[in-house]
């Protein structure tokens, strides 16, 4: 038996690799298998991360893709753009998708 065995991956590598994967199959598979474990999901929730980078999205959106000291201001966030080389202010409001010019 274990010459027919080697007979047949012989003949199965003569054909090339796909007679190789063929020949090599039933050796290969097990005579019973584990029933498959569901693949376990921990996924974070976020939200103050979420509600950064609505804001920042935001900035992008309504044509300040150039602004900087972007920080937390209370719940919403500030950061100061320029509009015609004139630095200013902008008040960030993920929740209500509101941006507004500070002083």
């Amino acid at each position: 038996m274990n010459r027919l065995a080697s007979v047949i991956l012989a003949l199965g590598m003569a054909a090339g690799p796909a007679g190789a994967v063929l020949a090599a199959s039933p050796a290969a598979a097990p005579s019973h298998s584990a029933p498959a474990m569901p693949i376990a999901r921990h996924e974070r929730s976020d939200v103050q991360g979420d509600r950064m980078t609505q804001a920042l999205n935001l900035l992008e959106a309504n044509g300040y893709g150039d602004f900087s000291n972007f920080q937390q201001s209370g719940k919403d966030f500030t950061a100061t753009v320029k509009r015609a080389g004139q630095p200013f202010t902008v008040l960030v409001n993920p929740d209500t998708n509101q941006i507004t010019r500070q002083g």
